[in-house]
């Protein structure tokens, strides 16, 4: 055991946990994997079978029973769906402890284990066109796949994930509450958000004509695989926040994530440009995958998802900072907020050019 890679103390809990995984030979190493924000993820390197060990965060994820039991549906079903031949994509299961369970429950919280694919990579921000034309072809594949799975009986992880009046609805008691006295600090931020009246009755109309479908709500290009060999992406990852949503939620993220030519959180705003050339990969290859499986309205939704999630951000990165931190990772105290900010600038670049990115999705 490599005892520099993580905390005297941390070893210890990891070391516990693998044991009801079965997995506490002493020839095995564990080093933290990835960077996301909420879950805490680690890489097991036991034997030739390495594998990932997660720790579920409970304040996200109130009900994590319910997490890996979506997640065992949704596996289910893709390998059946891969074993007709129509998903080209890799599926990730997650293994069972000593207790036959995908979830384990102990003193240091919820835990569970999940398949590592060799040979892969997976990279933090979209460089190319064509590589995101790949993120939007895995990403389609996934939700074609499931376009023919029971929306409802799927739990709802984080009830009103993507309804923007509750986001609204928590920033307002945010606000009311000013828990840390910070609200001084984004008055302007706080004003703009309940501006955009027109836009949030925009949403509020179009969700009410389109169909319900199982969507990842995380689609972030650090959440697919690639393969070290091709440099395609071979698999969809992260599946804690699938639930049923709206074909462009799934897009909108794509497009938040991958369109501005700055990370999320940096505060150099006036730099900040919408790469038209990403955007119009990301479509082709969404909607061009998608095929059959997308309707005339939910194409012509997409536009809206892509404006929606970036807005829909900025005010759950400014609730949380009004809240005390308590949902995101920081790195430190005004991060939050510099996200917000970030978040709010893209939603304002991609206004400020709707006409043209609505062409661009027309013509495909």
């Amino acid at each position: 055991m490599n005892k520099t890679i993580i905390e005297d103390e941390l070893q210890l809990t990891l070391d516990s946990v693998l044991t009801h995984f079965q997995r506490s030979s002493p020839g095995y190493s564990i080093s933290s994997l990835g960077n996301g924000l909420i879950n805490h993820t680690y890489l097991v390197k036991a034997g030739n079978k390495p594998f990932v060990l997660q720790r579920i965060n409970e304040h996200v994820f109130r009900q994590p029973w319910l997490v890996t039991r979506n997640a065992d549906l949704i596996n289910q079903h893709l390998i059946m769906k891969k074993q007709l031949g129509n998903y080209p994509l890799a599926t990730i299961s997650q293994l069972t402890n000593t207790k036959d369970d995908t979830l384990l429950q102990l003193d240091s919280g919820y835990w569970r284990a999940i398949e590592f694919i060799p040979c892969s990579y997976s990279v933090d921000a979209v460089t190319t066109p064509q590589q995101a034309e790949s993120v939007a072809n895995a990403f389609a594949e996934f939700n074609a796949a499931l376009s023919d799975f029971p929306a409802q009986t799927l739990s709802e992880i984080i009830p009103d994930f993507h309804h923007l009046a509750h986001r609204l609805q928590q920033l307002t008691e945010a606000i009311n509450t000013d828990k840390v006295k910070r609200k001084s600090r984004c008055q302007p931020l706080i004003d703009y958000c309940f501006e955009q009246q027109i836009f949030i009755k925009e949403v509020a109309d179009l969700i009410n004509t389109l169909p319900v479908k199982v969507t990842h709500n995380d689609t972030k290009i650090n959440n697919l695989l690639f393969s070290s060999n091709t440099h395609q992406a071979i698999a969809v990852i992260d599946l804690d926040t699938c639930m049923p949503g709206f074909l462009m939620h799934d897009f909108g993220d794509m497009v938040r994530t991958c369109c501005s030519n700055l990370p999320e959180d940096s505060g150099a705003l006036d730099q900040m440009t919408i790469r038209l050339d990403i955007f119009s990969s990301l479509a082709k290859g969404y909607i061009s995958t998608l095929d059959k499986h997308i309707s005339e309205i939910e194409k012509g939704s997409l536009l809206v998802g892509a404006l929606l999630i970036p807005f829909m951000m900025a005010v759950r990165f400014l609730t949380d900072y009004l809240d005390g931190d308590n949902y995101f990772h920081i790195k430190h105290q005004e991060h939050n907020l510099e996200r917000a900010k970030n978040q709010m600038q893209l939603f304002k670049l991609l206004s400020q050019q709707r006409e043209q990115l609505d062409d661009i999705i027309a013509n495909i």
